[in-house]
Formats: C-alpha cells, sequence, structure tokens
C-alpha cells in the first residue's frame, strides 16, 4: 500500500522542478534566440568592415599575401571578437582563423548564405568581387567570453533547479505534516475505539476541509459511543424486563413443587397471564429487530383510514368504558384521500395510540380520533427531527391520524426520548401499569417501514396529541 506522505512530496517536488524547468529551458531559448538576432545585426556589420579592410590589402598587395597577420592583428587588439572565414572567388578558402576549416577547401553552403562580397574599388580590380567573408552566428561560432556567458547561464539554471527542488521538498515536508498530522490522529482515534478504549474528542484543525473530517469523526463517534450506551441499557432493560416475570413463574412453580400451593384455577391462570407476558415482550422485541433490519413483511395497498379508526374504536370501546373515558371518533372532512399502507400494520399502530392514551388518561378524561389530510409536516424543531425520515412522493399528500387525550401528558424534557424502547416518562409506572416500554418504539418503527412519520406534542396537566404522517394513495395513470 502507496504511502500518502510520500505522493504528496513526490508531487509537490516533481511539480516545483518540472516548473523550474520548463521556466529555465524558455527563458533560455528567448535568451538564444534574441542573441542570435543580435549577433546576426553584428556580424553584418564585423562582416562589412573586415570586407572594406581586406579590399583594401589585396589591392595593395595584389593578392592575399599578408593575410593572415592582418587580421591576426585585429583579433590581438581586440576589434575582431568572432569568428572569420574568408573565400577566393572560387568560394575556396584561404583563412580561418579557428582552423576548423583548411585552406583551399570548398565553402559550406551555411557560410555561402551569409557572406559578403569584397570589393576593389581601384584599377585593375576597381569595382570587381575578388572574394568573400563570412562570419558565422552560430552558437558553436561563439568566442570564448561568449562560450562561457552560455555556461554560466546553463549552470546557473541547473544550480537553480537543484536549489528550487529542495526548496520544494522542505516545503512540501511541511504541508504534508500539516495535512497528515490530523489524518495521524484520526487513524489513533479510530484504533482507540476500536480497542475499547474511552474516546476523547479530536482537536479541531483550522482547515476547513481538516476540520470538517475531524468534526464528522468527533459525531460519528459520539453517535457510536451514544448508540453503544444504548445497547448496553437495552440489554439491561431486556433481563429487568424478563426477569420480573421469570422470577415469579419459578416461585409459583416451586412452591406448587412444595406443596405449598396447589394447582387451583387461580394460580394456572396467574401462571398464564406471565407467561403472556413474556410471549408479548419476545414478539415486540422480534418486530423491532424486523423493522431495525428491514425485514418487516408489509403488504402495501389502498386503504379507508376512516374505516381502520373506527374498527379501532371498536376494539377499544370495552376498555375505554371499563375506565370510565369517553372515546370519540371526530368527524372528517369528505374529502381526505385513501392511505398508502399495510392494513394490519396500521391498526396495530393506531391501536398502541389509542392504548396509550387510555392508560395515561384519568377517569372522566376522553380521547379523541380524528383523520385529514395535509400536504406539509409538522413544523418545530421535535417535529423536523421526528419527520426526518419523511421522503413524500412530489405531488402526493400526507393523510394525517391524531389520537388526542386530556391525559396527564408529557414533560418537554421526556420529550425527545418517548420513542426510544423501554423508556417511561413517569417512572412511578410499573410494567402492569405503564407497559413494557415498547409500543411507542414498535408505533416510530412501523409508521417508517410504510414511509411515513410520527409527530408528537404535549402539555404537562392538559394532554397528548400524537399524529401519524402517512403517504396517500396515488392511482397509477391508465395507459391510453
Amino acid at each position: 500500500m502507496r504511502s500518502l506522505s510520500r505522493r504528496l512530496i513526490f508531487t509537490h517536488t516533481s511539480v516545483a522542478l518540472f516548473a523550474v524547468l520548463l521556466m529555465a529551458l524558455l527563458s533560455g531559448g528567448l535568451l538564444a534566440r534574441a542573441y542570435l538576432d543580435l549577433a546576426r545585426q553584428q556580424s553584418r556589420t564585423t562582416a562589412q568592415r573586415i570586407s572594406n579592410m581586406v579590399g583594401m590589402m589585396y589591392q595593395r598587395n595584389r593578392g592575399w599575401v599578408g593575410l593572415e597577420p592582418l587580421l591576426e592583428q585585429r583579433f590581438t587588439e581586440g576589434l575582431i571578437t568572432r569568428r572569420v572565414v574568408i573565400a577566393d572567388l572560387e568560394q575556396r578558402v584561404v583563412y580561418d582563423n579557428l582552423g576548423v576549416l583548411p585552406t583551399g577547401t570548398p565553402l559550406p553552403a551555411r557560410l555561402r548564405a551569409t557572406a559578403i562580397p569584397i570589393n576593389v574599388r581601384r584599377p585593375p580590380h576597381a569595382g570587381g568581387v575578388i572574394g568573400y567573408v563570412a562570419v558565422p552566428t552560430g552558437l558553436l561560432d561563439v568566442d570564448v567570453a561568449e562560450r562561457g556567458l552560455f555556461e554560466n547561464l546553463i549552470r546557473i539554471g541547473m544550480v537553480g533547479s537543484c536549489v528550487s527542488s529542495l526548496a520544494a521538498l522542505l516545503i512540501a515536508l511541511l504541508v504534508v505534516r500539516h495535512v497528515t498530522a490530523p489524518l495521524s490522529s484520526l487513524t489513533h482515534a479510530a484504533q482507540r475505539i476500536a480497542s475499547g478504549e474511552r474516546y476523547e474528542p479530536l482537536p479541531i484543525p483550522q482547515d476547513r476541509e481538516l476540520a470538517e473530517l475531524a468534526q464528522s469523526f468527533n459525531t460519528m463517534a459520539a453517535e457510536l459511543e451514544r448508540q453503544e450506551r444504548l445497547r448496553r441499557q437495552l440489554v439491561a432493560d431486556i433481563a429487568h424486563e424478563l426477569r420480573t416475570p421469570l422470577s415469579v413463574l419459578r416461585l409459583q412453580i416451586e412452591s406448587i413443587e412444595d406443596g405449598v400451593s396447589q394447582p387451583t384455577p387461580e394460580v394456572l391462570a396467574s401462571l398464564g397471564h406471565e407467561v403472556n407476558l413474556l410471549t408479548r415482550l419476545v414478539n415486540d422485541l422480534r418486530l423491532l429487530s424486523l423493522a431495525d433490519a428491514g425485514q418487516l413483511s408489509l403488504q402495501l395497498e389502498a386503504v379507508d383510514g376512516q374505516a381502520v379508526l373506527q374498527h379501532v374504536l371498536a376494539s377499544a370501546m370495552p376498555h375505554a368504558r371499563q375506565q370510565q373515558i369517553t372515546l370519540r371518533l371526530v368527524a372528517s372532512a369528505p374529502d381526505v384521500p385513501l392511505v398508502w399502507a399495510d392494513r394490519e400494520r396500521l391498526a396495530q399502530v393506531l391501536g398502541n395510540l389509542v392504548e396509550n392514551a387510555l392508560r395515561y388518561t384519568p377517569a372522566g378524561g376522553q380521547v379523541d380520533l380524528s383523520i385529514a389530510s395535509s400536504s406539509e409536516l409538522p413544523s418545530g424543531a421535535l417535529s423536523r427531527t421526528l419527520a426526518a425520515a419523511c421522503k413524500p412522493e412530489q405531488g402526493r399528500q400526507w393523510v394525517v391520524f391524531s389520537i388526542r387525550d386530556s391525559g396527564v401528558g408529557i414533560a418537554a424534557e421526556d420529550l425527545p426520548h418517548i420513542f426510544d424502547r423501554f423508556y417511561r416518562a413517569d417512572r412511578a409506572r410499573t410494567r402492569e401499569s405503564g407497559g413494557s416500554g415498547l409500543g411507542l418504539a414498535i408505533v416510530q418503527r412501523l409508521v417508517e417501514a410504510q414511509g411515513g412519520c410520527v409527530d408528537v406534542s404535549s402539555t404537562v396537566g392538559h394532554g397528548t396529541t400524537f399524529r401519524v404522517y402517512l403517504p396517500s394513495y396515488t392511482p397509477e395513470p391508465r395507459m391510453a
């Protein structure tokens, strides 16, 4: 596995080195071009001056005799600093100060193209061409001083490239250290979490991206810690809920075995009641586990919500009369659409909410059931949190089931937790009087599994209202 720090160092250094080399090549090319343009101009001037001087010498000496001493003197005096090649009328070399072309060698085409004719203005050759002079302008034809200039430029470019690469390497090390330090801290924190050690929040870096990463990791770690705490609490709650009926069963069976009690119908009925409590608790836990795993079987169809409410009302009416509570179905608007839901699960959700309302409503109180349609979800911080799973299709309305009671209400600090498993807002209630604490958790999971959400509002001493939002049924368009 390749190291991120090495890749970053290599990338930074390579980019810097490439940029320096590119700039050196571009600047060197521009400098060479400018030099060649200037050298061509100076070469023509030098060639013209040599042409006049050699022409006068040729006229005076009546030939090429004395050409070499004359030019060597000019080189010695510093009047000529470039390579000079002189050819006769047949373009054969008679002089080359660098000795590259031997005497009598034909003048190369490259030099013939830039050669200037040598004219004699006095008799007997007045107005005639006696030869040619060429002053080459190539980079290989420069003198020692100019060649040293180019070598220095190349040397400066190489040294600059090395220095820039070293600087880029140092900067890359600093940048990589700055970038990878938070990543290393995150890695160590993840390893501590994996090993079960206590999590310490990561410090937030100054860089925005790294700060977002650290903040997200802290949030994830806090949520994992909360989930682990809930898991431990869930295990403890399950053990507590199971221990009570099992203890009752064990004591009653031991009393029968010891002959203290007789297996009368009342004793057997008590045993059956405890078994039913255990069965219901296990079934509730299994339902929640299926919903959490996304394996809950649902038969979604177009359901008449009003008919489901009437069925729930009829089932709960005997219990309401026994507790002397008024249970009624409020008249709804005539244009409430069908709801897209599982009929049995919807009845289970509404039945749990009605049972919960009757449990916390004193004698003489009232529980109202109603149904309506809405195009908006509930507002408010708590409502938005509970409705986070609601994502309706474009243009689809909500069917809203409301269960409102006039009971004791729920305190504001308890509202965010009432859908937690085994949570009871009233700590004084026991399992027999307050339920197992799984009813509302089951309600929330079943509603979310059907594409809806549940909302709650309550005032202590004035009652509680639960609202179940489920998507309405939208008929498929018929093909023409």
